[in-house]
């Protein structure tokens, strides 16, 4: 079964360089938003679309994503999100637990990121589910 929707391209990487860059200046405005009450539509928009374009980059690279830990921070992270849209009174909290979350699995051993809830095991590939 295939893995991977996306193949690798020359760029890649600097793509996901740079989307992460865009998306960490996103978070940092509208952190800023929150903090300070005054609306910026740019920095949610930089946020969001850089997100979903890591998401994207990032599952459809490899399917597996999908029950790894670091599939499971994206989730929690989006229902996150969805808390500070719905109730605007909890972004900073929200905000700061988004930081948490994503310090903490983007710098975590790859035995932790690529854990797979489901299968109890470390998986990179579908082989790996194999057995």
């Amino acid at each position: 079964m295939k893995t991977s929707f996306i193949p690798n391209f020359i760029g890649k990487r600097w793509l996901k360089i740079s989307l992460r860059t865009f998306h960490i200046l996103g978070v940092a405005g509208v952190f800023s938003t929150a903090l300070t009450q005054t609306p910026q539509p740019l920095y949610w928009g930089l946020m969001f679309i850089t997100g979903l374009g890591l998401l994207a980059l990032e599952a459809l690279s490899n399917i597996v994503w999908f029950v790894q830990i670091r599939g499971l921070v994206m989730y929690l992270k989006l229902g996150l999100l969805a808390i500070l849209y719905f109730h605007p009174d909890y972004a900073w909290h929200c905000l700061v637990l988004m930081i948490i979350l994503a310090g903490m699995i983007s710098h975590a051993p790859g035995s932790v990121r690529y854990y797979s809830f489901i299968h109890r095991k470390k998986i990179t590939s579908l082989n790996d589910v194999k057995g």
